[in-house]
């Protein structure tokens, strides 16, 4: 089956090819989809952290990277770098059912950064900063706190700090930390911003990577922890001034000597430790012969895993009442060994601990489980994201959690496996005026890599036209480019578009492959349909004019606009009377055809148009954001501007 594709979540990657604007997102899409603030605010870190009650971690999703993806990739596809599927509102939900009030959203940067010469600032690709930021809106409209970080970032993990590397990690942190505290500058305490991850030397001989540090490191990550501070207390919002910020030690360890070695800057705040602590580790994550997963018991090496619990809290009693700041334990977990009592018995105990130390705890959950090998360390998987549900070796130690901590009202639905919707034209619904150029009902069953010739295709590749295929695979297919010099391009979708079983391809998409290979688009000779990485099944391929009506199993019905005019719906930028994705195909073509200006923006004539979704007088991004955050169903309104 094809990949998971869904129409929610994608709320601008429409946007990609338009500019990787400057952190200026509060002036513009921003102020379009704001999270309802609760309200909390005069609290202390302690009174924050006692409210922290337990916490769940998106592992592995927005913190994931991937060399072969780039600025313009779509957000989603960072997502599922690493092999999860996209994740969404419901999964957070399902969590906040499952008894969590807090959210750790484990965030990478360094590939959606770019230096603005002009300013010498490091921004963020505004569509990745939008992505982000809806995770946080659906957490925080739950009245769920949120934790927000710098997490994988190849300019903060390196071989060796130096005064080099720190000039480089000062910079980038706090710009993308000025950046996010203006982003949010208007959420209250339920949002909780966290420096850095786990920052550490990945090649020094003389400091071990994951050891307790030593005074070039502490001091090295102390630094860049009051940039981060200063950073956001700087950014001057009442809100940002109230903060909680977390502070992590050498890779957020969780030896008493790297804690204690944690410094709180002067005039800081609301600050806290940040701790990892998967442990004891010889139960929780070890695969040597000195592990042990039964839980009571010890390691190979004869210590008790108890009393290695019981120490570590004791120690940071002392460290908090030393620094009189609280900690957060950012992450934690026992990977799944089949050991599900085991690891009951662990939770209750490690949970136990934790509350009588005043240490809110945040489950660590990268959605892998156990396959059954003895080897499998990092099987934290306990929400299977796919459905929703918990996974059954889990459910249980969930269940033992929340008794633990206090929580009575937690619902934990039984496992149920995702089932894979099957092709059938029944499920493709085809627009009266989409040409057809390739045609298989039952379908041509295509191994990897195979191409198969498309007829027809040449005057239908222009602006005004995109091909739309009719597919089903696991992996995406591809069209296939011949150019008369004999070479060969793929072009895959990367589409807001797309659908379960239809890919669409732009124009713009095949001139950009042809472009970042300095080849003439001019020069293709002949296109075909093809499988890619994997096999695949064509049943169509079909140019679509771009301001084609949609094609859809399902009608709008929900009151979408303010009427402005009879002649005028706000949000029909082709004027076909009705409002849908081709709408935000044209509006991103108007706005990509205006790149001679210094901001793609039209000023409008005193008169209404139905591109001016956001009504200010300006045809703009901020007007394409907003129209595709009601595509995807948010709550948000158009309008259009209307002269005085």
């Amino acid at each position: 089956m094809m990949s998971l594709k869904k129409k929610i979540l994608s709320v601008i990657t429409s946007a990609a090819c338009i500019m990787s604007c400057v952190c200026m997102f509060g002036n513009q899409a921003n102020d379009q989809y704001t999270a309802e603030a609760v309200g909390l605010t005069g609290q202390s870190a302690f009174d924050i952290t006692s409210q922290m009650v337990i916490g769940w971690n998106l592992g592995n999703s927005l913190d994931s990277t991937n060399d072969n993806l780039t600025m313009d990739s779509s957000p989603k596809k960072f997502a599922m770098a690493w092999g999860n599927p996209e994740p969404t509102k419901e999964l957070i939900e399902a969590v906040k059912n499952g008894g969590f009030n807090t959210i750790r959203i484990p965030t990478t940067w360094y590939q959606h950064l770019y230096l603005d010469e002009s300013t010498n600032t490091y921004k963020i690709d505004t569509k990745w900063l939008a992505y982000v930021k809806q995770f946080v809106d659906y957490a925080y409209d739950m009245d769920m706190f949120v934790i927000l970080n710098v997490h994988h970032e190849n300019w903060v993990n390196v071989a060796k700090f130096t005064d080099e590397t720190y000039n480089d990690a000062s910079k980038k942190l706090n710009d993308i930390w000025s950046c996010l505290a203006e982003t949010f500058k208007d959420y209250d305490q339920h949002l909780v911003f966290e420096g850095m991850n786990e920052p550490r030397e990945t090649n020094n001989p003389s400091n071990s990577e994951w050891g307790d540090g030593d005074a070039n490191s502490w001091n090295y990550i102390n630094r860049l922890n009051k940039v981060f501070v200063d950073a956001v207390r700087g950014q001057g919002s009442s809100y940002n001034k109230e903060r909680l910020l977390m502070l992590p030690g050498y890779h957020a360890g969780n030896s008493v000597s790297t804690v204690r070695a944690i410094e709180i800057p002067e005039n800081s705040g609301n600050v806290a430790l940040s701790v990892h602590a998967y442990n004891p580790y010889f139960f929780c994550m070890d695969t040597s012969n000195m592990a042990n997963h039964t839980y009571p018991g010890a390691s190979g090496y004869g210590s008790d895993y108890k009393t290695e619990l019981q120490t570590m809290f004791n120690s940071y009693k002392s460290i908090i009442a030393e620094k009189n700041v609280p900690i957060v334990m950012g992450e934690f977990s026992a990977s799944d060994f089949n050991n599900t009592d085991s690891r009951i018995n662990w939770a209750k105990d490690y949970l136990s601990m934790a509350k009588d130390a005043g240490i809110p705890c945040v489950l660590w959950d990268n959605n892998v489980v156990a396959d059954g090998n003895s080897d499998n360390g990092e099987a934290h998987g306990y929400i299977y994201r796919l459905t929703n549900t918990w996974y059954p070796n889990s459910a249980p130690v969930i269940a033992a959690m929340m008794d633990t901590v206090g929580v009575s009202d937690y619902n934990l639905p039984e496992y149920k496996e995702y089932v894979a919707p099957e092709f059938s034209w029944d499920n493709v619904k085809i627009g009266d005026d989409w040409i057809e150029l390739y045609y298989n009902k039952d379908g041509n069953a295509l191994t990897a890599w195979t191409p198969d010739k498309v007829s027809g295709w040449q005057q239908y590749l222009n602006e005004d036209y995109m091909y739309a295929m009719v597919f089903d695979a696991m992996i995406d297919p591809a069209i296939v480019a011949q150019t008369s010099n004999d070479g060969w391009y793929y072009i895959l979708s990367d589409n807001d578009l797309n659908s379960d079983f239809v890919l669409y391809y732009t124009y713009e998409d095949i001139k950009k492959v042809f472009d970042s290979n300095s080849a003439d688009i001019g020069s293709i000779s002949d296109l075909y349909v093809s499988a890619h990485a994997g096999d695949a099944t064509i049943y169509g391929l079909y140019a679509v004019p771009v301001n084609s009506v949609q094609p859809s199993t399902e009608e709008t019905t929900e009151e979408t606009t303010e009427e402005v005019k009879p002649d005028i719906i706000p949000g029909d930028v082709n004027e076909d009377k009705r409002v849908n994705v081709f709408d935000s195909v044209a509006l991103r073509r108007m706005l990509l055809n205006n790149l001679s200006h210094p901001v793609p923006m039209v000023v409008l004539p005193p008169s209404p148009s139905p591109a001016d979704t956001n009504g200010n007088g300006t045809i703009e991004i901020a007007d394409l954001v907003l129209l595709n955050q009601w595509l995807v169903g948010m709550d948000v309104k158009l309008t259009t501007y209307v002269p005085e």
